[in-house]
Parts: structure tokens; sequence; C-alpha cells
């Protein structure tokens, strides 16, 4: 297996670079082509869904990235997993948030994340509505249409901005969903549910929300925001405050200031 460096070359960061920004771009005019038009819908099982255009914009997102990185591996929402022979493993969702896709709801993005030999190491979620690019690079920061971003320094619970999800198809954490929403709602200024993980996250990671917390995701949904929130100076574990992989099943992502009162609110069981 070819390897790359633990510290990438700056020659890599930049073909990275543009490798994410080229592929969500034209993931995005794939999308908005269907938006607000009739959709070809088929189902995935228990109230999941996926449309053509998920399929046409994975398919764009894979053909661009081998065009740059023809070894590469790839795991996908809808595709699956593939491996090539190299340590390079990008980990796609071409609409996260596909139900609101669906429904013309305007918010869902593309999300992308590069993992080198096991470390998340670059990140890319893109809204093609507000063409807001969300980049981030492991050790270099976090960045909103090129320019750097940072989560909020808000240091009270019961002022913050939270948003969380609730997954209908995973019914074995709908009672804990209901009783982590009853803990929060009146220890907060609001609380959101939007819909599309990845987009939460980047918001966490713009300062837009304080805080974002959910059960039962996939690595498709979190792991580009993830790298966005902890590159943006956030906290990123699990909902018992144990380390925090794209494999596991509970989130939470926060400022560094709330994230330990957040966590005495929260359940996982």
């Amino acid at each position: 297996m070819h390897r790359i460096q633990s510290r990438p070359p700056p020659e890599l960061r930049d073909t990275v670079h543009e490798v994410l920004q080229k592929s969500c771009f034209r993931a995005g005019k794939i999308i908005l082509k269907s938006f607000g038009e009739n959709k070809k819908i088929k189902s995935k099982g228990d109230n999941n869904w996926v449309t053509e255009t998920d399929l046409k914009a994975e398919s764009s997102i894979i053909r661009c990235i081998k065009e740059y990185f023809p070894g590469s591996s790839f795991l996908a929402e809808e595709s699956g997993r593939s491996t090539g022979p190299t340590d390079l493993l990008w980990i796609i969702d071409p609409i996260d948030g596909t139900n609101n896709y669906i429904h013309d709801y305007p918010f869902f993005c593309v999300s992308i994340a590069l993992s080198i030999d096991g470390v998340l190491s670059y990140a890319a979620i893109f809204d093609p509505l507000k063409r807001e690019f969300f980049f981030a690079e492991k050790n270099k920061g976090a960045f909103l249409n090129e320019k750097k971003i940072s989560v909020t320094k808000l240091d009270k619970l019961s002022k913050s901005l939270l948003c969380t999800g609730f997954i209908t198809s995973n019914k074995k954490h709908t009672d804990i969903n209901i009783k982590n929403f009853k803990n929060l709602i009146h220890s907060c200024r609001s609380i959101r549910r939007d819909g599309s993980a990845a987009l939460d996250l980047a918001y966490v990671a713009c300062g837009r929300l304080d805080a974002f917390w959910e059960l039962g995701l996939n690595a498709w949904d979190t792991a580009g925001g993830i790298l966005l929130v902890q590159e943006a100076g956030g906290t990123v574990t699990q909902i018992n405050g144990k380390d925090y992989s794209i494999y596991d099943e509970s989130l939470l992502a926060s400022n560094p200031y709330i994230h330990k009162d957040l966590m005495k609110k929260l359940q996982y069981k």
C-alpha cells in the first residue's frame, strides 16, 4: 500500500482543496438542477429514502476524486465501501438532508471528508443554495468561503442556541431523544431540529449554533462536520464524554465552554 506522510506536503494540501471544491461544486449543480422539481425517489427501508439526484451527485464526486487520486478508497452513503491501494479514504454524503431535499425544504448540503492513514485530515461541506463552502484542514483551521471561522465563546447554557436531530427510521432512540429534549428545552434559549447533521455541525463551527447533539448517525453524516468543529476550536465527544470516532453512535459537538453542562443534561441510554 502506498502511504502518504502523516504531515502532508503543501502540494497535496493544495490539490485536496481543489478536488474538494471542484467535486462539491459539481455535485451542487446536479442537486440544484432538480430542486423544486419532481424527483425520482426510492425507499431504502423504514423512512429512509434516496433520490436519483443522490446517486448522480455521488457518482460525480467519486469520478472527480478519481481524476486526482485514482487509487483512493471510498465510504459513501449510497454506494457503500470500496477499497483502493492507497491509504486515502474519502467519506461522502452526496446530499445530507435528503428528506429536506425531497420536500424542497432549503436545508441540505454536500459533505466530503478525507481520512489519511486513519486520521481525519480534510473536510468540506457545501451548501449549494447559499453558495457556502466550508473547508477544514487538520491543525490548520476551519474556513467559510476562505475566511477563518470559530465557534462561539458563549459560556452560559441558559443563553445558548442548540440543535439536535431525531432519526425517525431508528426507533430504538425515540424515548431517549424525547427525554434529552425535555432535559434541555428549559435550560437554553432555544433548540432547533434542521434535518442535516453535517450542515448543523458546520453551523456550530462558524458560530451560528452553540452546540449540536444526536444519536444513531453514520460516518458519512459526521466526518466532515466534526473536523470543522474541532478546527474551529470546538469540542467533540460522545454524549457520555468519551472520545468520539465517526463510527460511534452518539455525538455531542459544542463550543468548549458549555460542553460539560450539556453532558450533565444529556443521556445516552
